[in-house]
């Protein structure tokens, strides 16, 4: 009896899961880190069409403060990507960072030495980005948006859309 209890309450806990398994919760989001390579608007689209999946409003993860930054950062030191794209962009006016999310610009930013740049005039859109031997250790970097990187998903933590029973 005890066996089917435990069983009955993981299939409870597992329907009303407020992130969906593979991402991970921190304070009021779900966070997905992609193993695939896409473009900025691409991976901006698949986090879209994942979060629809689930019932929910996804996009390119909002990274708004310093506790935000280092649970991200934790997250991706546990991949082998060098980086991820999150969702802050120039695009509209340069040297304007806001983010994908809510248009809102930028307050919080963990940027790396010299950045951004906008080397070249190309480099429209942010990413966490690994690379030690330039010092960076998951600050961020603006990087071309056509480049082919990782990318973070988020989508609310608390929009639970559990099966209807009966």
């Amino acid at each position: 009896m005890n066996t089917l209890l435990v069983i009955a309450l993981s299939l409870i806990a597992a329907a009303l899961a407020r992130c969906p398994a593979d991402w991970d919760h921190y304070n009021d989001r779900c966070f997905f880190l992609s193993r695939d390579n896409e473009t900025f608007a691409d991976a901006l689209s698949l986090c879209e069409v994942i979060g629809k999946q689930y019932g929910r409003v996804a996009t390119l993860a909002t990274v708004d403060d310093a506790g935000t930054q280092k649970h991200l950062a934790n997250l991706v030191s546990h991949t082998s990507s060098l980086g991820f794209y999150i969702g802050a962009n120039d695009l509209v006016h340069e040297g304007t960072w806001v983010w994908v999310s809510s248009g809102h610009a930028i307050t919080y930013n963990n940027w790396g030495p010299t950045q951004p740049n906008n080397r070249d005039g190309a480099e429209h859109c942010a990413v966490i980005t690994y690379a030690p031997q330039d010092g960076f250790v998951y600050h961020w970097t603006d990087e071309p948006c056509t480049n082919q990187l990782t990318y973070i998903c988020e989508m609310p933590f608390d929009n639970v859309n559990a099966p209807v029973v009966g």
